[in-house]
């Protein structure tokens, strides 16, 4: 039987191809998102996701990711877990499992909390050996694994009944839906034998829409087929206000980041003083600052309430914020033993409340902070740090932009 069904896929590959390039050029005016590739939702304690592959991840039918998979899956994440999501997507029609190794290695994999494959259907309808198919997803989660975080959690998705993604001759939805259905099969066993891993069925019906008009109401039906799963397995995070390792840890690595922006030294632009001022007159403080974290210094690009346009880096509560992934917050530091005897809360500014949150540069490294203090000590409430990191994502928003 398997010599068979191997003869049939070597009779019927050229033909797949062929209609797959006389139809690339339709396939190619579907609408799709444009814009920034990542999605975020509001509140606090982000898990960071990665959905990277091909298929139903990048979003046919919808202009914007936040109305695709991505968006849903964000938004549906969170609903359950109470957690914001920060996802970042890969996508490429092309994506293959044996050419996501090269995606994959780029991808600052130190970053995320979860990793979201969704890939096979390229192999379905190009009828790949299983065998190869098997080898190249295992070496694909394995790669994927050793690189990241050790409780980096590998979600690897099912490819989904041809008809849901587009209308196919029958020949083959016959021939690559069977193929696909093994490869599934092989997806799960790998999965099933791997820790941290877990094989996602991805049954999705087809809606009845057609394949140039996808609505975002599907997306959200498919992402909730993946949310009830992933949504258990992201494990929470140390409390807010602790400091936080330096997972980030290449410290030439950060800084070229920062160099690339071009930004130190530069002159105040009023897009970055707005942000600092609402996040100032928001959480009611008599300063607030963008900073950009140099090799030796803590310089200002914004700055309410705040004289110098630098100072020197080490023991400024930006340093130890940018440690973190999330919002740093003092509610009192002259009453906190880690900071009673730092300059700025011994001596002038004589600060006592201080709460900042890490600001990324488009590669995902962070480089400095959006922050608010005052000579007086504050509360910091849940509803204070999310408003915070909503600001901050604003200040990553800029620097995507031409100056």
């Amino acid at each position: 039987m398997r010599v068979f069904r191997a003869a049939v896929h070597a009779l019927a590959r050229p033909w797949v191809v062929f209609w797959l390039a006389s139809t690339a050029l339709s396939r190619s005016l579907i609408p799709k998102p444009v814009g920034t590739d990542d999605v975020h939702t509001g509140g606090t304690n982000p898990a960071r996701l990665l959905l990277i592959g091909g298929g139903a991840s990048i979003g046919y039918g919808v202009l914007s990711h936040d109305l695709a998979l991505g968006g849903h899956l964000a938004r549906q994440l969170t609903a359950i877990t109470g957690r914001a999501i920060d996802l970042d997507l890969v996508t490429d029609r092309e994506m293959t499992a044996v050419s996501a190794p090269a995606v994959m290695a780029k991808q600052p994999l130190g970053r995320y909390d979860a990793v979201v494959i969704t890939l096979g259907l390229i192999e379905a309808l190009t009828f790949r050996p299983a065998a190869e198919w098997a080898a190249a997803i295992d070496a694909l989660v394995g790669k994927t694994l050793e690189r990241g975080r050790h409780d980096l959690r590998v979600f690897v998705v099912g490819i989904p009944p041809l008809p849901a993604l587009m209308s196919y001759p029958v020949p083959i939805l016959l021939l690559a839906g069977q193929h696909a259905r093994r490869l599934n099969e092989l997806s799960r066993d790998l999965c099933a034998g791997r820790d941290r891993v877990t094989y996602l069925p991805f049954d999705v019906s087809h809606s009845g829409e057609t394949d140039r008009f996808r609505s975002s109401a599907t997306y959200a039906t498919w992402a909730e087929t993946l949310s009830q799963p992933i949504a258990p397995l992201l494990c929470t995070r140390g409390a807010d206000g602790e400091l936080g390792a330096a997972d980030s840890g290449d410290e030439a690595a950060r800084q070229a980041s920062l160099d690339a922006l071009h930004i130190l030294d530069t002159a105040p632009e009023e897009r970055f003083d707005r942000i600092t001022t609402t996040a100032r007159d928001l959480l009611g403080t008599s300063s607030g600052a963008i900073t950009f974290i140099d090799r030796d210094r803590h310089w200002f690009k914004s700055r309410v309430g705040v004289h110098q346009g630098q100072m020197p880096r080490f023991g400024t509560l930006c340093d130890v914020t940018i440690r973190g992934r999330e919002h740093f917050a003092i509610e009192d530091a002259a009453n906190d033993p880690r900071f009673a005897h730092n300059p700025m809360v011994a001596a002038e500014p004589f600060l006592r409340f201080y709460a900042g949150y890490p600001i990324e540069a488009p590669d995902g490294v962070r480089v400095g902070t959006l922050s608010v203090f005052d000579p007086e000590p504050r509360t910091f409430s849940d509803a204070d740090a999310a408003l915070l990191r909503g600001l901050a994502l604003m200040v990553q928003n800029e620097l995507r932009l031409p100056g």
